[in-house]
């Protein structure tokens, strides 16, 4: 069975030439019968097929922000270049600039209403379509957006007016010349607008104008904000009418609707669905030819087009982002991967890198290819841009961390500064090929408990310890002030100390007890069950992440460090996502530049150009032929067959499948036959019940429903002779457990 296996899984990498390619696109095909269908109706596909960049494409809106800085930079710069056409040119006769100015403003008109069908089933981008329609399943619903989209533009001005009033009416001076002095004169008595002056003068400081500078910033992103959002409202509220009248789908019903059945209803409009003898209640239909609509890894595959790729050069083994080159070695102080995966730095990859790569077709651009300099020179522009944000987008964190702190101190007062959460990082070594988000944040959601559960099996350490007793004298002296001022209330206020009033000591104590507090370990380890191999082998089930260096190693606190870098506290990540900020111009004018032609052979060698699709990472089309070893793609099959258990892939992932399966029965008779001898045990000793229940709660105990378990496990079969010792005394000890039973 090895054997079988090994074939499944081969070794060697070829390279396909392009005459080769619609070849390999028949194999991989998900549904072989209609290949011959498709090349006959490509007279269909052209016309679904407009003159539109992949750049006025929408984006997903797994998070809210990085889509609206992308979609806003795209925005200024083609209003950049419709007011440059617009403007007399001595080099161009005049016949020539009234037909650019007005197919750029057709474009921008098809723009915003090319993503949602018309009434006659037409649609003028199939892949803004899908993205558009998935985008309002994500969000749940037109009101969900509305509210989303509101609430977070109100909350992003309010702590912009917040921290700019802060900054620059407070006469912090006066202040804190009063706090110095601890005075009860009536200087230090006045109104707050003694304290308070929003007005500089004529003669404003250096640092006035900076405060103004940081307020018109990012008042004027909150304008570009809100005019994208008039065209996305728009264009939801004609995706919700689509939903609705098309395919029957109400608010309430796109609440807990699942994706499989969304894509059964388009499927169902295309008529790929119906069986031909069956009538059909509407005559609405779309018009996409379903040759190219077929099953939902059609649907995945030009949903994530762009984010495929970005997977892939997060996530490959030769990606140039992990390298020593990144980062001048006297700036490496700090871990490289870190300040790369950063949310600041996808951002400027978006708008640098994955906004320019396709052309009309949604084929990868020959001009982007060949052009190194271009790219080289966008990532220079982009550092420079950075470089004069810098200070005003760490302000603005800044700000927004201490608010939102606040806010979940109140909702979370047992751990304040200790919430753990994933890195960015951690995130793209979790995502997958073809993965929806929604997909990937129930795995996150379900990552959370079992992350806490493996660092609880470690003791918490001497950090913990004096935490726990900085707590103890912090509470101990909130316990005394607080009895104080319930026998008179006005003792807080009036009595001093050091020149301080009470009051303010119960403030500080409270701040320390709730900072300790939260450092604090909750729960014994030896209360725990399980041991650290298997809760990281349940977590790995959830965040499909299980390198070779942990395997047998989950008990050192080498794998345990090493796994707390990939989640922090939210104060170290809020601190590593402030270094990207400040790295970020480094690595975009210096160390980026540097590896353009490297990045630009990445995309090329890892491209697959399909008929009427278009180029897919290779990656993404489960392509076992080439990456059969690659267990990014291997886990990513495995995850989405997984996730729709009717659609049928390529032969070879359907063999892998298979071999799960047979790992699976092979197991589950190993458990039947375990516990089969339990009715023969009435005759056994107490030692020899134990023992017996012992054996059968830990044949039972595996997790089989954890499909990620069993690629590990095959994998393991597959390392060759390193693994057979192991297996050798895994089958001893399960024979010494027969026995003893």
């Amino acid at each position: 069975m090895n054997e079988n296996m090994r074939d499944l899984l081969p070794q060697d990498h070829f390279h396909i030439d392009n005459d080769e390619e619609e070849l390999l696109w028949n194999a991989l095909n998900d549904n072989h019968h209609q290949t011959r269908e498709l090349s006959t109706r490509s007279d269909i596909s052209q016309v679904h097929t407009p003159d539109i960049s992949s750049k006025e494409l929408p984006s997903l809106r797994s998070h809210i922000h990085l889509p609206a800085i992308s979609s806003i930079c795209r925005d200024v710069i083609t209003s950049t270049k419709i007011a440059w056409a617009k403007q007399p040119n001595p080099w161009r006769s005049g016949n020539n600039r009234a037909p650019s100015s007005t197919n750029a403003r057709d474009t921008r008109r098809k723009s915003t209403s090319m993503n949602v069908p018309d009434g006659q089933g037409r649609v003028d981008h199939l892949d803004g379509f899908l993205i558009s329609l998935y985008n309002y399943y994500y969000q749940k619903g037109f009101w969900s957006i509305v509210t989303v989209e509101f609430v977070s533009l109100i909350t992003g001005f309010f702590s912009v007016s917040l921290s700019s009033f802060l900054l620059g009416c407070v006469e912090w001076k006066h202040l804190i010349h009063c706090s110095s002095r601890m005075s009860e004169s009536e200087e230090c008595q006045q109104d707050l607008e003694h304290y308070v002056s929003c007005k500089a003068g004529m003669n404003p400081s250096f640092y006035h104008l900076v405060v103004a500078f940081y307020f018109c910033t990012f008042l004027v992103y909150c304008f570009f904000r809100s005019m994208q959002l008039a065209r996305t409202l728009r264009e939801t509220r004609e995706m919700g009418k689509f939903y609705h009248e098309r395919l029957h789908i109400d608010e309430r019903q796109v609440q807990t609707i699942t994706w499989d059945e969304v894509v059964g209803r388009v499927l169902d409009l295309l008529g790929a669905n119906v069986p031909n003898n069956v009538k059909q209640i509407s005559s609405y239909r779309l018009q996409i030819d379903s040759s190219l609509l077929s099953n939902p890894h059609d649907f995945a595959r030009r949903i994530m087009r762009r984010e495929n790729y970005l997977t892939a050069c997060m996530n490959h083994q030769s990606s140039f982002f992990r390298g020593l080159n990144i980062l001048h070695p006297r700036l490496q102080f700090a871990s490289i991967t870190q300040v790369m995966f950063s949310r600041n730095m996808e951002c400027n990859l978006n708008i640098c890198l994955v906004d320019y790569m396709f052309d009309t077709s949604n084929k990868l651009s020959d001009s982007f290819l060949s052009n190194v300099h271009t790219l080289q020179k966008r990532f220079v522009v982009a550092g420079i841009i950075n470089l004069v944000l810098t200070p005003f987008i760490l302000i603005y964190r800044i700000f927004h961390f201490f608010f939102v702190s606040a806010q979940e101190w109140h909702t979370n007062r047992t751990h304040y500064f200790g919430t753990r959460r994933w890195s960015s990082y951690a995130l793209w070594k979790f995502r997958e090929y073809n993965e929806l988000p929604h997909v990937l944040d129930a795995r996150v959601a379900r990552s959370y408990p079992l992350a806490e559960k493996y660092l609880a099996l470690f003791p918490p350490g001497a950090f913990a310890i004096v935490a726990g007793g900085i707590a103890f004298c912090a509470s101990s002296l909130m316990a005394v002030l607080l009895a104080v001022s319930l026998l008179e209330e006005s003792i807080l206020l009036e009595t001093t100390l050091y020149g301080r009033q009470l009051l303010w000591y119960l403030t500080v104590a409270t701040a320390l007890f709730a900072l300790s507090r939260s450092f604090t370990g909750t729960q014994s380890p030896f209360s725990l069950e399980g041991n650290c191999e298997e809760a990281m082998l349940q977590l790995s089930g959830a965040t499909h992440y299980f390198p070779k260096e942990w395997r047998g190693q989950c008990h050192t606190f080498e794998t345990r460090d090493e796994f707390a870098s990939l989640f922090p506290y939210k104060a170290i990540l809020f601190a590593q996502e402030c270094l990207s900020v400040l790295m970020a111009p480094y690595i975009l004018c210096v160390s980026l530049p540097n590896c353009a032609q490297e990045l630009l052979s990445f995309l090329s060698s890892h491209t697959l150009t399909l008929p009427h699709v278009g180029s897919v990472c290779r990656f993404g089309e489960f392509d076992f032929k080439q990456y059969g070893n690659d267990r990014k793609m291997q886990s990513s099959f495995v995850n989405f067959k997984q996730n729709h258990p009717k659609w049928t892939g390529g032969e070879q992932g359907e063999s892998l499948m298979q071999r799960l399966g047979q790992l699976k029965e092979e197991e589950m008779e190993k458990s039947i036959r375990m516990t089969d001898t339990f009715y023969e045990s009435q005759f056994l000793t107490a030692s020899q019940q134990l023992l017996q229940s012992q054996a059968i709660h830990c044949a039972l105990s595996k997790p089989q429903d954890n499909e990620f378990y069993w690629l590990e496990k095959l994998q393991l079969q597959l390392a060759g002779p390193s693994c057979h010792d192991d297996q050798e005394e895994l089958r001893q000890n399960e024979e010494s457990d027969d026995e003893a039973v």
